[in-house]
């Protein structure tokens, strides 16, 4: 056993443990899984330590991590993860990398923080060495088929109709493909899933000549010659950083260059701070792609969420998404007791409440809380089912098909000068009653800018805002593809008749914005009780041609009290529709 007793320096009021003291070695050939083991034990009794890196590049191997098995939310769920950083139980530690680049390979989970409060990480750079997706070029097109030139030097091979990459050690079949305009490096106008999910899965993928693959079938959406094809295999495997059931957490100049998951989760943690924590490409790597779902993603969370100075870009899924949970009362087994099932195959495990929280009970249908109490036991009966007892007896109008959400785990979220572009899907995903700043941002996104949603039908992610102020961003050329939004900003419950219940959303103020956009639609809302649209300006540049969803700027059903105000429109005054009134985005009031 390594002896570890005569490693730690006094530098300051501050515990320096230096890692080249456990063997940390660079180069490809060596793994640095076993000097992290030794690093962080010499950390474990230590409180306010900083593990401190020489600057290097840094390579990490599953074989040798530590194992753990973990429910991820919104990632591929229940397995055994290999974890290269296993930070548990620790409390004030500091891991700095002093830049130094940490190079992962195969299928592992770079940072895990859990059960801990007040860990740092940063001055790192993260990256795979084989990223968990491919990339080609269109090298041909004709009337049902284009060509795709692979990569040289790439694994690959086809059968069945389908190609196949190497990653981690396996064969993994392609099962998406993404047209990249290389021109902007980010999706091409109109592309959208429309030659992936279901409507690949009607394609077929065969050599037609040594390094190229043939795309044939009902193509829905036909590339340019030219332009750049991200394909995907596998799925949300491992994010680059976890955080689960820790708070005062701070992660600072640290950059994601590819992550086979979301750059950074979070379930159940209290007071998260990022700044300048990038998603982003790699430079002179020629890769399209940078984390394969989110940038970061925030679920039952509670505290605050600060986001400062950071760039997410290129990733395949939203650049942030904060919410709660929607779990479904499947029986009554007392006057105190439900059994609850997760409804969302991604949030399996990750924990419905605990003993002092308080649960609302919710109608599916109009999304509204009708009932509320507070939690005495959770007893857990598998990765599914969970029995949930309340300190006092349960109200008779309780009922099978009724959801639950946690109103005790929800944060409040602040987004300053952060950029996000050339991603899949939309901008910020805002799903919670905490008070919500986005300010002094720059946001592109191919589908809506901001979406404030809440669904207990398919993502079941609760959290109906009670307090958003939207000011002093600018949005660029937002909507440029189908499926992922009507307007630049997308207030858009899933209830199916706004109109009979009472609005589930409340007190958004979108003020002082610059709206860059090609299209008409900068607001489509729905159920939402108290709206501001004040102070913005509104300019028309053409770089693409108009979709023309919304005939309207503002289009807004199952509202009110809202205020619509002295902004200004380059093309002309501009109209809100309020129901079935028409008004000027210029001057109006309801």
């Amino acid at each position: 056993m390594m002896v570890i007793s005569n490693l730690l320096r006094l530098e300051a009021d501050w515990v320096i443990i230096d890692m080249h003291d456990f063997g940390l070695k660079e180069g490809p050939e060596h793994d640095n899984a076993i000097a992290v083991y030794w690093g962080l034990k010499a950390c474990r009794n230590e409180p306010g330590a900083v593990l401190r890196f020489p600057q290097g590049t840094y390579h990490f191997r599953p074989e040798k991590a530590t194992e753990r098995f973990l429910y991820i939310t919104n990632h591929d769920q229940g397995g055994t993860r290999r974890i290269a950083f296993p930070i548990a139980g620790f409390e004030g530690l500091t891991i700095d990398g002093q830049g130094s680049a940490f190079i992962f390979h195969g299928p592992m989970i770079p940072f895990l923080v859990e059960g801990s409060k007040g860990v740092t990480l940063k001055n790192v750079t993260v990256d795979w060495e084989r990223p968990m997706f491919d990339q080609g070029t269109v090298a041909a097109v004709g009337d049902d088929w284009f060509d795709i030139r692979l990569r040289d030097g790439v694994e690959h091979e086809f059968r069945d109709n389908r190609l196949f990459f190497r990653f981690g050690g396996r064969m993994e079949p392609v099962w998406g493909l993404h047209d990249i305009d290389p021109a902007t490096m980010a999706h091409a106008y109109g592309s959208g899933d429309r030659i992936s999910w279901s409507s690949f899965a009607r394609l077929s993928m065969e050599q037609a000549a040594p390094g190229v693959a043939r795309v044939t079938g009902p193509i829905r959406h036909m590339p340019k010659e030219g332009h750049l094809i991200a394909m995907r295999f596998g799925r949300r495997e491992n994010p680059g950083v976890f955080l689960k059931d820790s708070e005062d957490i701070r992660i600072e100049r640290v950059t994601v260059h590819h992550a086979p998951g979301m750059g950074l989760v979070a379930q159940r943690c209290a007071d998260i701070a990022l700044e300048r924590f990038d998603v982003k490409l790699r430079e002179r790597s020629g890769r399209v792609v940078t984390a394969t779902a989110d940038a970061v993603h925030f679920t039952n969370c509670r505290g605050a969420i600060v986001i400062e100075h950071c760039l997410f870009e290129n990733q395949l899924d939203d650049p942030c998404n904060v919410h709660g949970i929607y779990s479904g009362i499947v029986e009554r087994l007392s006057d105190r007791t439900v059994l609850v099932r997760y409804l969302e195959s991604m949030t399996i495990g990750i924990g419905v409440a605990e003993p002092g929280d308080t649960m609302r009970f919710v109608r599916r249908e109009s999304l509204l809380g009708y009932a509320e109490g507070v939690v005495d036991d959770v007893s857990p009966i598998n990765g599914t089912f969970v029995a949930v007892t309340f300190k006092e007896p349960l109200p008779d109008t309780i009922g099978e098909g009724d959801v639950l959400e946690n109103a005790t785990w929800n944060a409040d979220l602040t987004v300053r000068h952060c950029t996000v572009r050339a991603n899949r899907a939309r901008g910020f995903l805002i799903t919670t009653p905490g008070k919500v700043l986005l300010e002094s941002n720059t946001i592109s996104a191919p589908g809506a800018g901001i979406k404030i949603s809440g669904d207990a039908n398919s993502w079941y992610e609760s959290g109906a805002v009670r307090d958003v102020t939207i000011r002093g961003n600018v949005f660029l050329d937002c909507n440029t593809c189908p499926d992922w939004g009507r307007a630049v900003i997308d207030i858009d419950p899933e209830i199916e008749e706004p109109e009979r219940f009472d609005c589930y959303h409340r007190n958004i103020r979108i003020e002082d914005n610059t709206f860059r956009t090609f299209d008409t639609g900068l607001v489509y809302g729905r159920s939402v009780d108290g709206f501001t649209f004040r102070r913005n300006t509104i300019e028309r540049p053409r770089h693409y041609p108009a979709r023309g969803t919304q005939k309207h700027a503002i289009e807004l059903t199952a509202a009110r009290n809202v205020d619509i105000a002295d902004n200004v429109c380059a093309d002309g005054p501009g109209t809100a529709l309020v129901g079935t009134d028409e008004y000027p985005i210029g001057g109006g009031k309801r």
